[in-house]
């Protein structure tokens, strides 16, 4: 038996992370909607558009990328 990988393994098994607007992803983080937009855009953050052309983001995502910038940032 091989031990399995911390990486690999979700944090929550069997539990699916909720899909947010850009809008509402922006609302619950307190970050402008345009400034979501434009990460979106440019592919920092990634986004799905399941069912239609609404885009969807993941907030654990999200705040993946605002931590990303800010590290990004101190260490520069």
């Amino acid at each position: 038996m091989t031990p399995t990988n911390a990486s690999t393994t979700p944090a929550n098994p069997g539990r699916v992370e909720p899909m947010l607007t850009v809008q509402k992803a922006a609302e619950i983080l307190g970050v402008r909607v345009w400034a979501l937009r434009r990460a979106v855009k440019s592919g920092t953050i990634p986004a799905y558009t399941p069912f239609n052309s609404r885009k969807l983001v993941r907030l654990s995502e999200v705040e993946a990328a605002i931590s990303a910038a800010k590290v990004g940032r101190a260490n520069g």
